[in-house]
């Protein structure tokens, strides 16, 4: 079956992968080229046991399939793949943070107060204390946990097709965006309360606007600039993005085109009609964020699975950890009916 030593097979399996999913590889092994899918698994598979006299070249290969070294390999090679799809999809990331929790129990957020004012300071003066405390916001929030299991068939791997796994991978990778995206328009229109009791959004925070986004864009604005701190300070925000429902998104884009303002706008598709959020920038002050696991930078992965009784291929299954959520009132004003 292989013209090439068992060992430099399995050495060069993971280049030869790599380079199929059209990821890097640094200084590939001279024989990623020239190996293929079919040869790898003849190899786990005679690794597994020995070709016994009664077995043909297909029975070997099935019996590599099934391996988790085999499985192993296909999901270390989609795993790039489907983080670029990923991250390619993800658009709400411009206005959000990302907050790191440590296991999938509901854990506390809480918003810290940054407004800590400097006092001044006479010569020889003692210099007075500050004290950093909540903020009147934060939340409560878990991950959840989404998988699929990929069914890679005998013949996508006899016959080499990677490029398709490709595109498979890709998809994934897009949809697990998509859905992290409904988990962030679900967070911000929930309108749920902080811990004093109170929602979200309410004119009485300066958050909330009932005007469309044509006329209160300018009112959103100001609102930034005027909302008051947990210390009692006016905010003085800058509006930094600009995110709207689908139906909106042409009059956003050309709002900010015609004013000059430098805003990024971003379409969340599960947004309601009518409905648009204008938000500080995320660095100097987060409003809403997504969830990672343990500092995770991606909540996909892709990994090696048991392969099912009586399937013939290999599995692998792609897994993301998700969760979004809003930090505070202030940065963030809600607008439309």
């Amino acid at each position: 079956m292989n013209t090439f030593n068992a060992n430099e097979i399995l050495s060069a399996a993971p280049d030869m992968v790599a380079l199929a999913f059209g990821n890097k590889a640094n200084k590939p092994h001279p024989l990623a080229s020239e190996i293929s899918l079919k040869n790898i698994a003849y190899v786990m598979g005679e690794k597994v046991r020995a070709r016994q006299s009664y077995e043909n070249d297909m029975t070997v290969m099935a019996r590599g399939m099934g391996t988790n070294d085999f499985a192993k390999l296909l999901a270390d090679g989609a795993q790039q793949a489907t983080i670029a799809a990923f991250e390619g999809q993800a658009d709400y990331s411009a206005f959000t943070s990302v907050i790191d929790v440590k296991d999938f129990q509901p854990s506390e957020i809480p918003a810290m107060d940054n407004d800590l004012s400097l006092q001044p300071l006479g010569e020889l003066a003692e210099i007075q204390r500050g004290f950093a405390f909540a903020a009147t916001g934060g939340a409560t929030v878990s991950l959840t946990t989404y998988a699929r299991a990929v069914s890679i068939s005998r013949q996508l791997i006899f016959n080499d097709q990677i490029g398709a796994l490709t595109t498979i991978f890709k998809t994934i990778g897009t949809n697990g965006a998509r859905l992290e995206a409904r988990l962030v328009a679900e967070a911000l229109e929930a309108n749920a309360n902080l811990d004093d009791g109170q929602p979200v959004f309410a004119a009485e925070f300066g958050n909330l606007l009932a005007s469309d986004l044509a006329t209160g864009l300018g009112a959103g604005i100001a609102a930034l600039r005027t909302q008051l701190t947990s210390a009692g300070e006016r905010a003085d925000l800058r509006a930094r993005h600009l995110v709207v429902e689908p139906v909106l998104e042409y009059t956003a884009r050309n709002l900010v085109l015609n004013s000059g303002l430098d805003v990024t706008v971003t379409t969340l598709a599960n947004l309601p009609t009518g409905r648009w959020f204008l938000m500080a920038d995320p660095k100097v002050c987060p409003t809403v964020c997504t969830l990672r696991l343990n500092g995770a930078k991606t909540p996909v992965r892709v990994e090696q699975k048991r392969r099912d009784f009586g399937f013939d291929g290999a599995q692998v299954k792609v897994t993301a950890d998700v969760g979004a959520a809003l930090l505070r009132r202030v940065g963030i004003v809600r607008g439309g009916a």
